[in-house]
């Protein structure tokens, strides 16, 4: 009896020396891993303040079966993530080289500063994480080993999965100039709108979302895939456009609509093709481009710049796998009729020898 006595005020004892122990360790935590990213220091900011890239590299929350839930708005400032009932990270702040933003758990709050410099060779993407830990949090730690030994490594494993994806995915492309064919005539329902060349896909996306709820609600029939019209070349970081879908009979709209009914006749283009990420569009163009000068042909602007999305968002979601065929419009050459040479009537004469 004495001997149970004896462990249970030991217990008692070990118990009260660990609840000390846990208690006079630090309230506040800050670790901070850096990474050298293959990749420009301007496409890595881009792609870290979008929340829609968010499930593609983070490693913070790998093992769990969670439904991610993003912010109608992905980019920058007020943008968020969140998960689960009590979970969510929100950007209060993101310019150029940096991003800040507050991982919020229960009543627990963290934040996360983000740090992008140019090298040599690309980006040293620096991440920092400060927070409070509550007394429970503290006993995980202590029992893990402390919060660095298993909150650094789910930092480092993101880190190198961003490296990765934009070195593999977006870094991965072919362009293949095809020469010239002829587009056929299309009557076509199109809206017009204009964003960056990095948001295309997300803005494509949802006015293509509008068009559809627009045929389904007019009963209008569609032939063949979507279609977007170039109204700029997107060479630079904006682009004017309009997404449109092709119909079998012509559409009437009132001009006030966002969606027009409209058509073009058939055309000469050059068509490219580009398997990659939107970002190598502009090397598209200009590939397309340097074939028609070394071909000599002359671009009819005032006809039609189309694109056609064969293989995208939302089906499917890898860069590497995305397919974009391009057309530039060509002036068709008039060709002159030959002169018809009618045969003299009158028999020439042979020569005869002179005598």
């Amino acid at each position: 009896m004495k001997i149970f006595k004896y462990l249970t005020l030991l217990f008692l004892l070990f118990l009260l020396a660990f609840v000390v122990f846990v208690a006079t360790q630090p309230a506040t935590y800050q670790i901070t891993k850096q990474k050298e990213i293959n990749s420009p220091s301007e496409i890595v900011f881009e792609y870290v303040n979008d929340f829609s890239n968010w499930n593609d590299w983070q490693q913070f929350n790998k093992d769990e079966n969670f439904t991610f839930t993003t912010s109608e708005n992905t980019i920058g400032e007020k943008s968020f993530v969140k998960w689960d009932s009590n979970t969510i990270i929100a950007t209060t702040f993101a310019q150029k080289d940096s991003i800040v933003q507050n991982y919020i758990e229960s009543a627990n709050k963290q934040t996360l500063h983000w740090k992008f410099k140019k090298t040599k060779t690309g980006t040293l993407a620096l991440v920092t994480i400060k927070g409070d830990l509550t007394f429970k949090e503290k006993i995980y730690s202590v029992l893990n080993g402390g919060i660095t030994s298993y909150v650094g490594p789910q930092i480092e494993e993101s880190l190198v999965k961003i490296n990765n994806y934009l070195v593999n995915e977006l870094g991965n492309f072919d362009i293949k100039v095809q020469g010239l064919v002829n587009r056929p005539e299309t009557i076509f329902i199109e809206q017009k709108d204009s964003c960056l060349v990095k948001d295309f896909p997300k803005k494509s996306k949802a006015l293509l979302t509008t068009m559809k709820t627009f045929i389904k609600n007019n009963a209008i029939e569609t032939l063949g895939v979507p279609f977007v019209i170039f109204y700029n070349s997107p060479n630079g970081n904006m682009m004017k456009y309009a997404m449109c879908v092709p119909v079998k009979d012509e559409i009437l709209t009132t001009p006030e609509s966002q969606i027009q009914g409209k058509s073009f006749e058939s055309f000469l283009a050059v068509k490219t093709v580009l398997k990659g990420d939107y970002s190598h569009m502009k090397n598209a163009w200009s590939k397309a481009r340097n074939y028609i000068a070394e071909n000599k042909f002359t671009e009819d602007k005032a006809s039609v710049y189309m694109g056609i999305y064969k293989k995208s968002l939302p089906e499917i979601t890898e860069p590497s796998k995305w397919e974009t065929e391009i057309y530039i419009p060509i002036v068709k050459k008039k060709v002159k009729p030959r002169r018809k040479v009618e045969k003299d009537s009158i028999a020439t004469p042979s020569a005869e020898p002179v005598e």
